[in-house]
């Protein structure tokens, strides 16, 4: 396991732009606009103000040993739980929305699209998002059940099955990175030689499968070249692809060859295109004013809810449309940017202190926190291409916030009954 204390947060957050940079030197492509200033100032300063919110932070003098064992009827639990709300998540798929396997991409979205009228499918939904927990607590207390340590890996698939359904490339690669990163801070992954072409070969094999996946559920039959997803693909405004690669995809014979290129191609400008994106979406606001959203972007499916029961009365789709290309990605910075200007840099300063309050937790032995800080690492790491925060994260936080409060108030019960 790793000892620093700081090392995850530390990596999470050069590892990913250290990543970001080696995939846009790699990708063949050039930036159409000048990148603006005041966006280059908005992300460097936000990264600052995180780790200086992360540095500033106190760490206490005496650590408190907080509620740290998880039994394995705990992990049993958590496990049932995963399992009902994800049969109660296909129940609502298949019977209530009639999505299929059958039906478009197209049209299982328009299905999907609408409102949940039964409190019950999204608390399930919610609490799907579960399926993570089970093999951090089976690693952190070395438990050597190869039940339990199997039945936690296949938690994992579960996602999948939506993703097909959506078309959604999050549902496969959420839960893969997130599993990799447990796995290499247990230090069940190392960069040895054999780790690293095992480690290339699975994220190749599942990402390219995916994507093809995906691919072939969206584009029309009649387009051979794919070029829907090249050429004409609507990410090239801001980052163009050189013509040599359009020329090498589209003059491979063999269709399968092709369409794994194709989605090497996909991968790679999704990984990168964010950033420029975002640099469009500042100079957008630069003609205009920004009416700032105070968390209304970013946090947009609680407002769902709470619009659902009348708590609120937020117009959603003026919300999400001071993203003036609405679908592609912003960053991380983009839902900053929107939700609080240049006041964001308070917020991420504060989002910084979050971070270290966790890891103060996790290594002062309260396991609770283990998930919301691996989710925290996995957020860090992705801040260039997208905001995890937002959608299906918000369901993730919310979850580990509530299994944080539940094993407190728990430990408190044990506390005062000892």
């Amino acid at each position: 396991m790793i000892k620093s204390k700081h090392f995850p947060f530390i990596t999470s957050i050069f590892g990913g732009i250290f990543v970001w940079i080696f995939i846009f030197i790699l990708f063949p492509a050039k930036i159409v606009f000048p990148f603006a200033n005041e966006s280059f100032w908005f992300i460097f300063l936000s990264y600052l103000f995180l780790i200086l919110g992360y540095i500033i932070f106190p760490t206490p003098k005496t650590e408190n040993k907080g509620f740290s064992i998880i039994s394995k009827k705990v992990l049993y639990v958590i496990i049932l739980t995963t399992l009902i709300s994800y049969l109660v998540r296909y129940v609502d798929l298949f019977l209530y929305r009639n999505v299929s396997f059958k039906y478009d991409v197209w049209e299982n979205r328009r299905l999907l699209a609408a409102p949940k009228t039964n409190l019950i499918f999204i608390i399930c939904a919610i609490f799907s998002q579960l399926y993570f927990m089970p093999i951090i607590f089976v690693l952190k207390n070395k438990i050597k059940s190869k039940k339990l340590i199997i039945i936690s890996l296949l938690l994992f698939l579960l996602p999948f099955v939506e993703g097909y359904i959506r078309a959604s490339r999050n549902s496969f690669f959420i839960p893969t990175v997130l599993l990799f990163i447990i796995l290499m801070y247990f230090g069940k992954i190392r960069f040895t030689r054999k780790h690293i072409l095992i480690i290339c070969s699975v994220f190749s094999f599942l990402f390219l499968t995916a994507t093809s996946i995906i691919m072939q559920r969206e584009s029309s039959d009649s387009d051979a070249n794919h070029s829907s997803f090249t050429t004409d693909f609507f990410l090239n405004e801001f980052l163009e692809p050189s013509p040599e690669v359009f020329k090498v995809i589209h003059s491979t014979k063999n269709p399968n060859v092709k369409k794994l290129m194709v989605s090497g191609f996909q991968i790679a400008q999704y990984y990168v295109h964010g950033v420029f994106e975002f640099d469009n979406l500042v100079k957008y606001y630069q003609k205009k004013p920004l009416k700032k959203q105070y968390g209304k972007f970013t946090f947009f499916i609680l407002n769902k809810f709470t619009n659902k029961y009348g708590f609120t009365n937020i117009n959603q789709d003026e919300v999400q449309a001071t993203h003036p290309r609405i679908l592609t990605f912003i960053t991380f910075f983009g839902g900053l940017y929107i939700d609080f200007g240049w006041l964001g840099l308070i917020v991420i300063f504060l989002y910084g202190c979050l971070q270290k309050i966790v890891s103060i937790n996790v290594f002062s032995g309260n396991s609770s926190y283990l998930p919301l800080f691996f989710f925290l690492l996995f957020c860090n790491f992705f801040m260039l291409t997208f905001n995890f925060l937002k959608g299906l994260g918000t369901y993730i936080l919310v979850v580990c916030f509530a299994f944080i409060l539940s094993l407190s108030l728990c430990n408190k019960l044990f506390i005062k009954n000892k």
